[in-house]
């Protein structure tokens, strides 16, 4: 049997979810819906925008076992990116001022790789600019 150790986006609060079977997709504490996805993660889209300065902006939406939608929004230059956002249907957690949404979902590192983005910035979230 295994545990897959959990945060909630909102509050904070960490917990496990024992078992096989996708987790429940709500916080135990606080009943939010933004808590990491559950089961199999499936890219639905992937826009991406490039200025002629390298700027370039990525929205990846997916959507997990529960069908909930998710977006992880990169701000990018050249191969280099920074997380900007997470949106759970449709609530938006601003990353620069939360530690709680890492690691990135591998489906998530894919689909940024493949735009040309391989290095994205998620240790500094939390951290006073």
């Amino acid at each position: 049997m295994s545990i897959e150790m959990l945060r909630c986006y909102d509050c904070g609060n960490e917990y496990g979810h024992i078992g096989t079977a996708p987790h429940p997709g709500r916080c135990p504490a606080c009943d939010s819906v933004c808590v990491p996805p559950a089961g199999a993660l499936t890219v639905v889209d992937r826009p991406f925008w490039r200025s002629a300065n390298g700027l370039s902006k990525a929205r990846i939406r997916a959507v997990d076992a529960h069908e909930r939608q998710f977006v992880w929004e990169v701000a990018a230059k050249g191969s280099r990116g920074t997380l900007v956002a997470v949106e759970v249907d449709g609530v938006r957690i601003d990353a620069r001022g939360s530690d709680r949404l890492t690691p990135l979902p591998a489906a998530i590192e894919d689909a940024i790789a493949e735009l040309g983005v391989g290095d994205v910035e998620t240790s500094r979230l939390g951290q006073p600019e």
